[in-house]
This record gives C-alpha cells, sequence and structure tokens, in this order.
C-alpha cells in the first residue's frame, strides 16, 4: 500500500471562526436570519380553517374558545353541605346520562342520532362532574360544522350533575358508514 498517498490538508489563514468539516452531502448550518423567503407564502381557505377540517390548523388569530368555569353546584353534597367528588358509580350513572341525552341530538341531513350514527367516539365523566365528547361530523365541509358541537356541549351542561362540559371536533379517524350502529344501518338501509 505504499503507492497511494493521503492528500494533505491546506492549512487557511484566516479570521473565521474554524468550523467542524461536514460529512459529504450534509446541509450547511447557516444563519435562519440571513436567509430570505423564498417562495410566498400559501393563501389558505380562512373558512376550512375555522371548521377544524382535516390537515388544517386551527386559524392563529383567532380567540381560544371561553369555556365557563365548573358548576359546583351540581354535584352532590357531603354531610355539612358542601359538594363532594363523585363516586364510581355515580360517575357510571352520569356517563349513562350522557349517552341518553347524546341519542336525542340528531344529524340535521340524516334521520339518526349522532351516537347511532357513529360520530361519538369517546364519553369520558370525572369526578368532579367534568364531560368530554370526542366527536366527529360525517364530513368536514358538514354544514353544521360550527354549530353542532357548540349544541352538544349546550345539552350536555344542562344534564344534573354535569359541572362542566367540552366537545372536542376529531378528524382521525375519518367517519365512515362502517361506524353506525346496526340500529343506524337498518333505519338507513345501509348493510
Amino acid at each position: 500500500m505504499s503507492w497511494f498517498k493521503w492528500p494533505r490538508a491546506k492549512t487557511k489563514m484566516s479570521n473565521e471562526p474554524k468550523t467542524e468539516p461536514q460529512p459529504e452531502g450534509a446541509a450547511r448550518l447557516v444563519d435562519p436570519d440571513k436567509l430570505k423567503a423564498v417562495t410566498p407564502p400559501v393563501e389558505v381557505d380562512k373558512s376550512l380553517m375555522s371548521r377544524g377540517a382535516p390537515g388544517m390548523r386551527t386559524a392563529p388569530a383567532a380567540a381560544p374558545k371561553e369555556v365557563p368555569p365548573p358548576d359546583l353546584s351540581k354535584l352532590p353534597k357531603d354531610e355539612q353541605g358542601n359538594p363532594r367528588d363523585l363516586t364510581l358509580a355515580e360517575a357510571k350513572q352520569a356517563k349513562e346520562a350522557v349517552i341518553r341525552e347524546l341519542q336525542t341530538i340528531y344529524d340535521p341531513e340524516i334521520p339518526v342520532n349522532i351516537y347511532e350514527l357513529g360520530m361519538i367516539y369517546n364519553v369520558s365523566v370525572g369526578l368532579k362532574g367534568d364531560v368530554h365528547v370526542k366527536m366527529t361530523l360525517t364530513s368536514p365541509a358538514c354544514p353544521v360544522a360550527g354549530s353542532l358541537p357548540g349544541e352538544v356541549e349546550q345539552k350536555l351542561r344542562n344534564l344534573s350533575g354535569v359541572t362542566q362540559a367540552r366537545v372536542e371536533l376529531v378528524w382521525d379517524p375519518p367517519w365512515n358508514k362502517s361506524m353506525m350502529s346496526e340500529a343506524a344501518k337498518l333505519e338507513l338501509n345501509v348493510m
């Protein structure tokens, strides 16, 4: 192997700070302040952002939705008359009441309630009477996308034992007909 000679490194005399050598093909470190925008910002349909369509972030200028404080007067009382946490049995009963209430709310375009349509992904009830519902809509372009979650929240807030209700609109997994209950499929003749 005496025939191979390693190339000598050239020495640089400069006032620039030394940088570590980067591997072949590595991206060069650049000061982000010196970068210029190469492409103009993409215009996004603002109505999609406000509806929470899949892949769309919520509008950055939108103020966070004001959540009313929990109404602790709806909780059961202890011996001294102070609100106390729900027992597990009471929380289970509250969850059943929430599900019964969800079964009274109908999609305006389909004559089946939102629970049987499979639009409710999760219902949880905390020991403080706080209810959290994850729901979706049949389509991101649903005409009631802006009003149905608020309607659901309001109806749940009116239930006894519910101190606070929050409805989270989610798009993953996307709704499809297989999520409907058997009763809903029979009623809509979808098999």
